[in-house]
């Protein structure tokens, strides 16, 4: 069924990491086909790919594709956000000097109106998660889990607040 030859990738596609796609090309190489089997030692197909991974390197390979795909989506969503008009390039100081008061009007408009607004919401909780480095790289389930369950501006900003203080 597949070999080194033909083979491109395999992770694991369920968090209870029991069943395992594999990648292969076709014999002209112009299409891949994706190939799902369970997580089984006694399985054929998964003894054939014990011979081209070990375990450890799937694991290793499920969490770095993982991580990339994460990585793309936030970034897509970034993108999205921007492009709406949701969330401003705050890099930009320049624009920031040059007009202030809109600047700063425009951020509590943002944090004040439309408190329910999914659409915010969302962009509010990305942008949270990417931007601020003491939750992004912070071991407090909880707190991000709050961040992530806000319903509104309020409860999402209150739950910021507690894990950067």
């Amino acid at each position: 069924m597949f070999n080194k030859d033909n083979f491109i990738e395999a992770s694991f596609i369920d968090n209870e990491r029991k069943n395992i796609e594999i990648l292969t090309k076709s014999e002209d190489g112009k299409t891949v086909i994706p190939t799902v089997i369970p997580y089984d030692e006694n399985n054929d197909m998964f003894k054939e790919l014990m011979t081209i991974k070990t375990i450890d390197q799937l694991h290793e390979d499920t969490h770095n594709k993982k991580k990339e795909e994460s990585k793309a989506y936030k970034a897509e969503i970034m993108r999205i956000a921007k492009e709406d008009g949701l969330l401003d390039d705050v890099t930009n100081t320049h624009s920031i000097e040059k007009n202030k008061d809109a600047y700063f009007s425009n951020i509590f408009d943002g944090v004040t109106k439309n408190l329910t607004d999914e659409d915010h919401l969302f962009a509010f909780k990305i942008s949270a998660f990417e931007n601020i480095e003491k939750i992004n790289e912070s071991d407090n389930v909880e707190g991000k889990k709050r961040i992530r369950q806000a319903k509104n501006k309020i409860e999402l900003f209150r739950a910021i607040f507690d894990m950067i203080e």
